[in-house]
């Protein structure tokens, strides 16, 4: 397991861990950085700094009821509206909600005679079927008074339509072919169904802000684990499944247990600590030399994630004679778990500083992968 996160706890060093079975995290795939030098990030935000404002998968080349056209649909939930008084039309909210100034570059599109949703969907996927990124298509229905997901389902005719991209993720920052790629996309679509672009932001403002983005993400990207071993003989893993049960977790397809929240969202996750699944039926066969249990900081609403998880792993190691070790065998205490949970709550609080609500639909757009 690679170490990249450590606190320094006067004699005891708790190490915290990325990069973990198949996690792939902004610094594996950029640069790798450390809860040591996340401790003593500087006290601005680049976002902020900048004076910019502000669910995840692969995208597709064909659509779904479940997608947008090109990407992961960022889901709208039907908002009820009071009937529009006589005389007087209501006004379209700029974007989606699921949509975020600074997160996302956004491009309207409309058409006082109408666009078709089959003839805007087939000049999408013209466009954008090779995109390098998600690019994501919404239309305002007018009956609901909201913005919907352009899908395969999708029928009738629309006066605006939307496009956007994503300006930062864990493989970093949009850069110009992306920028242009984007935008003349969206200007070729438009002139194909008769239609006018709202206003596009310059490139050097959308780069900036692009970079700013990821910078901010970079420095609160920081998962946690926790390692649990046994003072003696290996670990049973009927006695792995028995406990992460007990606890709620339940068993993933990837021989990973994870505790999901209601909306099925995973907030912490359990492995074998040398990386081995944990899968039916072989659990009987199983013998572990350790658990690990951890989280993504970003990904969780609360630091009572943490206290969850670190209340389960005190239990573990109580119930199967185990310890709490670093990856380099040294004890982990009470005293490092709060020092833990005051970190992640720090990490929070600026998340929330930049509108970026930590454990949100938006957080986990911009943590995926």
């Amino acid at each position: 397991m690679d170490t990249d996160l450590l606190i320094a706890l006067g004699g005891v060093v708790v190490i915290v861990t990325a990069g973990f079975f198949g996690y792939g995290k902004w610094q594996e795939t950029r640069s790798r950085r450390t809860l040591e030098r996340t401790l003593h990030t500087p006290s601005h935000d680049p976002l902020l700094d900048a004076g910019e404002r502000g669910p995840g998968d692969a995208p597709g080349s064909d659509f779904t009821e479940e997608e947008g056209v090109l990407g992961p649909a960022h889901r709208v939930s039907p908002r009820r509206e009071p009937a529009a008084e006589a005389g007087f039309a209501r006004t379209p909210r700029h974007h989606p909600d699921s949509l975020k100034e600074g997160v996302d570059l956004m491009v309207r599109l409309e058409s006082l005679g109408g666009m078709d949703a089959a003839a805007l969907r087939e000049a999408v996927m013209r466009e954008f079927r090779d995109s390098p990124r998600p690019v994501g298509w919404y239309v305002f229905d007018d009956a609901s008074n909201d913005w919907q997901p352009l899908t395969a389902k999708t029928e009738g005719q629309y006066h605006l339509a939307l496009a956007s991209l994503q300006l930062a993720d864990r493989t970093g920052a949009i850069g110009e072919k992306e920028y242009l790629r984007f935008t003349g996309g969206v200007e070729r679509v438009a002139d194909h169904l008769g239609a006018v672009p709202g206003a596009i932001e310059s490139r050097v403002t959308v780069l900036e802000r692009a970079a700013a983005l990821d910078r901010f993400c970079a420095e609160v990207d920081v998962q946690i684990a926790v390692n649990v071993v046994p003072r003696n003989a290996p670990i049973p893993g009927t006695k792995i499944r028995a406990a992460a049960e007990a606890a709620g977790l339940t068993l993933g397809e990837d021989g990973l247990y994870r505790l999901l929240d209601d909306h099925g969202v995973p907030l912490y996750a359990l492995a074998d600590l040398d990386g081995r699944p944990l899968r039916q039926p072989d659990i009987k066969l199983h013998q572990a030399n350790g658990v690990t249990l951890f989280l993504e900081v970003t990904r969780i609403p609360s630091p009572v994630v943490f206290d969850r998880m670190f209340t389960f792993a005190e239990k573990l190691a109580a119930t199967l004679d185990g310890q709490l070790v670093d990856d380099a065998g040294n004890p982990i205490t009470p005293e490092a778990g709060r020092l833990i949970r005051e970190r992640i709550a720090q990490i929070h609080q600026r998340m929330k500083a930049q509108e970026i609500p930590p454990g949100s639909a938006i957080a986990r757009r911009l943590f995926a992968g």
